[in-house]
């Protein structure tokens, strides 16, 4: 039941920088009909106000809103009925017009109480105003006594326990219907009884058994309505349970796709550091492992690449010693047999620096 936002004609605005609009159109308006809209101003003028936080998104605020609707087109019937009653307040006896005014001022207090999100004491307002206009229509009847033929019209107490199994929270049902038998019991106790009723109640033997066919109409209207509120409830209670799993299941589906993202991210980047252990074991010293920071194991081919780059230039290190070694090695032998006249002095090439620095000095 959330608010459906409005709905755009013609293509999806393309991307900056993307010369063609998009190739998916949005679907076209869906067109509504005269009693559609007719519903949409009458929710807009007697439903919550959009406009208001007033309502939550989860199941729960979702029923309230559910019962807000039904609020809403239950006031429908309010205006139905005053359209009836109108013709009839004049000339008519204070039992029609003063249930007729009940019903009026009570229909724009519900109006406004439910435009601004007060749904449950919106819902206890509605059956009050129920309740107040039948008892105001058997007290100002212009008969003042209660004959054995009003007996039935008690019966219309129901429809408070009707509308308040719609609109009223599961745990105000039952005082619902009690406040109905108190008022049946009121009225009929309170007020004055003729003759024909008297003669029903010695007939039946006693007051109790004149009442029970009432009784029981509450009584079970009463438990029916809490049982449709209760399944409502445990509806509702599945469907954020199902909501609930729905949820978990695509959490873990999307914790899986990472996990799963991260072990193809770990075999690459153990493969590529195996793959650099082979090529440094045949003696590619100048091999490296790739390394990418969005990988998990980059730290560690960092850290091996700084190793193999410090032992390759440890290797070359070594290497220019050899050479700088041999090549003195070679002037001291040419140095010796030129002391000795085996052979004419001639001084060989250099090629490191400290055996260049040396050939420098002997030149001298």
């Amino acid at each position: 039941m959330d608010a459906i936002p409005p709905s755009h004609s013609g293509q999806r605005a393309s991307k900056p920088g993307n010369m063609y609009p998009s190739s998916n159109p949005s679907p076209p308006p869906v067109r509504r009909n005269f009693f559609q809209k007719l519903w949409d101003g009458w929710s807009a003028l007697t439903g919550p106000n959009p406009g208001k936080d007033t309502l939550e998104t989860d199941l729960f605020a979702q029923e309230r809103l559910r019962r807000a609707h039904l609020v809403s087109a239950l006031l429908i019937i309010n205006v139905v009925v005053l359209m009836l009653l109108v013709p009839s307040i004049f000339p008519s006896s204070p039992s029609i017009w003063i249930p007729t005014a009940i019903l009026f001022v009570g229909g724009i207090i519900v109006a406004i109480s439910n435009r601004f999100g007060n749904i449950t004491l919106s819902s206890v307002i509605y059956v009050l105003q129920i309740d107040v206009a039948l008892v105001c229509f058997f007290c100002f009847k212009p008969a003042q006594e209660l004959y054995s033929e009003n007996m039935t019209s008690l019966d219309l107490f129901v429809l408070a326990v009707l509308v308040g199994g719609l609109i009223l929270p599961k745990k105000l049902i039952p005082w619902s219907g009690v406040l109905q038998i108190v008022l049946i019991c009121a009225i009929f106790f309170l007020r004055p009884h003729n003759i024909s009723l008297d003669e029903l109640v010695q007939r039946s033997g006693s007051t109790y058994v004149v009442l029970v066919p009432t009784f029981l109409l509450h009584v079970v209207g009463t438990t029916l309505a809490w049982l449709h509120a209760w399944s409502v409830e445990r509806a509702l209670i599945r469907a954020s349970q199902a909501e609930e799993l729905a949820q978990a299941r695509a959490e873990v589906n999307h914790q899986s796709l990472i996990i799963a993202k991260q072990k193809k991210r770990l075999e690459e980047g153990i493969s590529s550091i195996l793959e650099t252990h082979r090529q440094v074991a045949t003696g590619n010293l100048a091999a490296r492992a790739p390394v990418h920071e969005d990988q998990e194991l980059w730290q560690i081919g960092q850290a091996l690449n700084l190793m193999l780059m410090r032992i390759q230039q440890q290797a070359q290190d070594y290497r220019s010693l050899q050479m700088t070694y041999r090549e003195i090695e070679q002037l001291i032998t040419v140095l010796n047999e030129t002391r000795a006249g085996t052979r004419p002095a001639f001084l060989p090439p250099c090629r490191t620096p400290l055996a260049q620095r040396l050939l420098m000095t002997l030149k001298r």
